[in-house]
C-alpha cells in the first residue's frame, strides 16, 4: 500500500513541474501534434513514475542489505561511490553551461547526467564490496592465508579439548562461531541418541565455558549459505572470504580444507605432536591392562593416550611393569610404541 502511495505522489509531484512551462523544454516532434497540457502531463506522468520506481527500488535494496552482514558497510560505500558520481555529473554540467547556451533542454539534460552517474556510482559500489581497496590498495601486499579470526567447527566443540588450549594460550585472537555451527550443535543437543545427545550437551557446556572465559574473544556470526547443504563445505567458503583458519578434529574436513588452500588447526594433529617421542632403549612404565592379538602380547596406555604393545605381557595383566621400548610406529590414529618386559630382558641377560 505504502509503494503505491509513493506512486501516486511522485507521479502526481511529476505532472505539476511538468505543467510549469518554464521547466519543460520543447517538444519532439512525435508529441508535438499533441495539446501542449497533455504532452505535458504525459512527461510528468513518466518522469514521476520513473522516478518513484528507482526510489522504491533504493528503499528494498537499503532494507536488505541492512539485514546482511557486513550490508552496511556495503550500504555506505555505496552511497560514497553516488557522490563521487554526482560530482563528476556537476563537472559535465559546468563544461555543458560554457559550452552552449541556456536552455530548458540543456536543463533537462544537465539534470539527466548528474541522475545517470549517481546510479552508476552507486551500482559500482554496490557491486564491488571492497572498492576502495580495488581502487587504492593495490599495492598492499595480499593478505597472508589463515591471518584472520579462526572458524571453529562442531567436532572440535564436542570434544572438548578446545577450552584447555585456551585457557594454556595456544590459541589466541579471535574465535569464530558460524549460526549454522550453532544450529547444528543444538540438533546433536536434542538427538534421540542417548550417546550424541549427551555428547551435544557437553559442547554446549564448553561453549558456555568459552564465552566466560576472559583469554580469548568469541564471536558469533548469522551468516549461512542455503545453497550448500554440507556443514563442512559452508565452513571452508566462510573461512576463504574472512580468511581464517579452521579449528577442527574432523579428519575429512582436514583434508579437504587443505585441498582448498584453508589453514587448519586440527587438534589431533597437535596433540599427536606433543606426545613425548621414545627412542629404542628407552626404559617406560606402563600398566597392561589388556591381552593383544597376538600369542602372548599385552596392550596398556600412557598417561597421554599413546598405545604400548608389550611383548609377552600377557602374564602382567592388571599390573604395572617396567618395560624397554624397541620401536615406535606413527599412525593417522595416533603413535603405538611397542616394548618388552625389562624383567624378561634381564633374564636373558
Amino acid at each position: 500500500m505504502l509503494k503505491v502511495l509513493v506512486y501516486i505522489a511522485l507521479i502526481a509531484l511529476g505532472i505539476a513541474v511538468s505543467l510549469m512551462e518554464r521547466w519543460v523544454p520543447a517538444l519532439p516532434p512525435p508529441l508535438s501534434g499533441m495539446h501542449a497540457w497533455e504532452a505535458q502531463t504525459l512527461v510528468g506522468a513518466l518522469g514521476g513514475g520513473l522516478l518513484a520506481l528507482l526510489l522504491t527500488n533504493l528503499v528494498s535494496l537499503v532494507n536488505r542489505q541492512l539485514t546482511k552482514e557486513g550490508g552496511a558497510r556495503r550500504l555506505i560505500q555505496s552511497v560514497l561511490a553516488s557522490l563521487v558520481g554526482a560530482m563528476c555529473g556537476f563537472i559535465v554540467v559546468w563544461a555543458f553551461e560554457l559550452l552552449f547556451a541556456h536552455s530548458p533542454l540543456l536543463r533537462a539534460l544537465q539534470g539527466a547526467i548528474v541522475l545517470a552517474l549517481m546510479v552508476v556510482g552507486f551500482i559500482t559500489g554496490y557491486r564491488h564490496e571492497n572498492l576502495w581497496e580495488e581502487l587504492w590498495g593495490s599495492r598492499s601486499a595480499p593478505p597472508v592465508p589463515g591471518s584472520g579470526p579462526k572458524l571453529i567447527d562442531t567436532s572440535a566443540i564436542i570434544d572438548g579439548r578446545i577450552g584447555d588450549l585456551v585457557k594454556t594460550g595456544f590459541i589466541e585472537g579471535k574465535i569464530v562461531i558460524p549460526q549454522f555451527i550453532l544450529s547444528e550443535l543444538h540438533a546433536i543437543a536434542d538427538s534421540s541418541d542417548n550417546l550424541r545427545r549427551r555428547k551435544g550437551r557437553r559442547g554446549l557446556d564448553i561453549l558456555a565455558e568459552l564465552r566466560r572465559s576472559n583469554e580469548i574473544e568469541i564471536e558469533t556470526i548469522n551468516k549461512d549459505y542455503p545453497v550448500m547443504a554440507d556443514t563442512d563445505r559452508k565452513l571452508i567458503q566462510l573461512a576463504k572470504e574472512l580468511n581464517a583458519k579452521i579449528i577442527t578434529t574432523d579428519y575429512n574436513l582436514n583434508k579437504v580444507a587443505k585441498v582448498e588452500g584453508v589453514p587448519v588447526l586440527n587438534i589431533n594433529e597437535l596433540a599427536n605432536a606433543i606426545k613425548p617421542r621414545f627412542i629404542p632403549g628407552e626404559e617406560i612404565e606402563v600398566e597392561v591392562i589388556d591381552k593383544g592379538e597376538e600369542i602372548n602380547q599385552g596392550i596398556g596406555y600412557l598417561d597421554d593416550g599413546t598405545m604400548v604393545v608389550i611383548e609377552n605381557g600377557r602374564r602382567f595383566i592388571g599390573k604395572k611393569i617396567r618395560a624397554i621400548v624397541n620401536s615406535s610406529l606413527q599412525t593417522e590414529a595416533g603413535k603405538m610404541l611397542f616394548v618388552r618386559p625389562k624383567l624378561e630382558l634381564q633374564k636373558w641377560e
